[in-house]
C-alpha cells in the first residue's frame, strides 16, 4: 500500500488467510491479535494477493488509497474496509476493487473487524445502511439505463406502450390514439392487451395506474 499504510505481520496456520494493511499501528496490532487468536483464521505477512480477505484500516481515504486498492484488484478476493467518512465519488471504485464490507473507523473494535472478516469470507457483507441505499440506487439506475438503451422504460414497458398508456390516462379512446400515433385501431388494442396480459393487469385503468406507479407516465 502507500507509505501511510504499513503491513502488520504475525504468522500461524491458515484456514482463511487474512492480510492486514494498517495506517494506525495501535488499531492494526489489536486487529491482528484478535485475528490470530482464532483457530480458523491466520494472518499473512506475504503479498495481499495471497490472502482470502484483506483488511484495510484507513482513517482517511484519499485518491491515492482508492487508486492503490483498485490497482491491486484480484479475482475472488474480498476487502474489509475500515475507514472514516467516504466520499460518494470513491464508492464505485472501492466496490469495483473488491470491497464487500465497510466499517466506520471511529469507535470500531477488533472484534467487530473479526466478525466482518468472517462474514466476508463466507460470502456475506457488512455494510452501513447509507451505503446499502447507495447500492440499491445504483442498481436501479443501471437497470434503467440498460432497459432504456434497449427501448424498455420503467416498469418493463416499451416506449410505444408508454405512449399509448399516456394517452389513455389523458382520456383518449383507441380511435384517437391510433390517429395520433399513426397506427391502426386494431394495433392499439393489441398493444393494450399485450401490456395487460404480460403484467397481469385487470383492465385499462389498472394498466394506467401501473404505469403511473412505476413512473413511466
Amino acid at each position: 500500500m502507500s507509505q501511510a499504510m504499513a503491513r502488520v505481520t504475525p504468522a500461524g496456520p491458515v484456514r482463511v488467510a487474512v492480510t492486514v494493511l494498517a495506517g494506525d499501528a495501535g488499531l492494526g496490532g489489536e486487529v491482528v491479535a484478535a485475528l490470530t487468536a482464532r483457530q480458523d483464521l491466520g494472518v499473512l505477512a506475504t503479498e495481499w494477493v495471497d490472502a482470502d480477505v484483506v483488511v484495510v484500516l484507513a482513517e482517511l481515504v484519499t485518491d491515492a488509497v482508492v487508486d492503490e486498492l483498485a490497482a491491486q484488484e484480484s479475482a475472488g478476493q474480498r476487502i474489509v474496509l475500515v475507514a472514516g467518512p467516504l466520499r460518494e465519488r470513491y464508492l464505485p471504485q472501492l466496490f469495483g476493487a473488491g470491497v464487500v464490507s465497510v466499517l466506520p473507523y471511529r469507535g470500531v473494535t477488533a472484534d467487530q473487524v473479526v466478525r466482518a472478516v468472517l462474514a466476508s469470507s463466507a460470502g456475506r457483507a457488512v455494510v452501513p445502511d447509507v451505503l446499502v441505499r447507495w447500492l440499491v440506487d445504483e442498481v436501479r439506475s443501471s437497470q434503467f439505463d440498460m432497459l432504456t438503451s434497449q427501448g424498455v422504460m420503467a416498469g418493463g414497458l416499451t416506449e410505444r406502450e408508454v405512449e399509448v398508456l399516456r394517452r389513455l390516462a389523458e382520456g383518449y379512446d383507441t380511435t384517437r390514439i391510433a390517429s395520433e400515433l399513426n397506427y391502426s385501431e386494431r394495433t392499439i388494442k393489441k398493444i393494450i392487451q399485450d401490456v395487460m396480459s404480460r403484467l397481469r393487469l385487470r383492465n385499462r385503468a389498472h394498466a394506467v395506474s401501473y404505469a403511473m406507479r412505476v413512473g413511466a407516465i
